[in-house]
């Protein structure tokens, strides 16, 4: 009886894997169905991109020293970052993502951090997130595609 129940499940799992992560199923599956196949699609199987623009372009900072509020006892946070950006923006970009209005910018959010919130599994996570974020704020949308924490010391 459990395994009547569960069978369209499974089936429906099996659908949707298929449709996801075979290359054309979907396209396939449109043609049998009678209906135009997506044409992104088609347009990026025609067009590939071009090879310089595959590459990831990095932007490293220097390393940054902040004191960590600690209830009386200062802790130092010692971070470096290598920031990934837009292949396209690489040559205008990079005056600006090492201009001391970003830099300044880093070092005010790490000072609000307080040593508790470097504790735990997501800490760095949560930390990579909140850089993105600021800036991203400051230098603007799509600039950004990631932020790399190289060099990580709480002492």
């Amino acid at each position: 009886m459990l395994a009547l129940a569960l069978f369209p499940v499974v089936l429906a799992a099996t659908g949707a894997g298929v449709w996801f992560l075979v290359p054309g199923a979907a396209d396939t599956a449109r043609r049998l169905a009678g209906l135009a196949p997506n044409e992104t699609t088609e347009a990026a199987v025609a067009a590939p991109a071009p090879a310089e623009m595959l590459k990831p372009v990095f932007v490293e900072y220097p390393e940054m020293t902040v004191t960590l509020p600690n209830g009386g006892r200062p802790r130092q946070l010692r971070l470096k970052l290598a920031v990934e950006i837009q292949a396209g923006l690489a040559p205008e970009a990079q005056p600006e993502l090492m201009s001391p209005r970003v830099y300044d910018s880093l070092v005010l959010y790490l000072r609000t951090l307080r040593d508790g919130e470097m504790d735990g599994a997501l800490a760095m996570e949560r930390l990579r997130g909140d850089l993105h974020r600021r800036l991203e704020l400051v230098l603007g949308p799509n600039t950004v595609r990631d932020v790399l924490i190289t060099a990580f010391v709480v002492a």
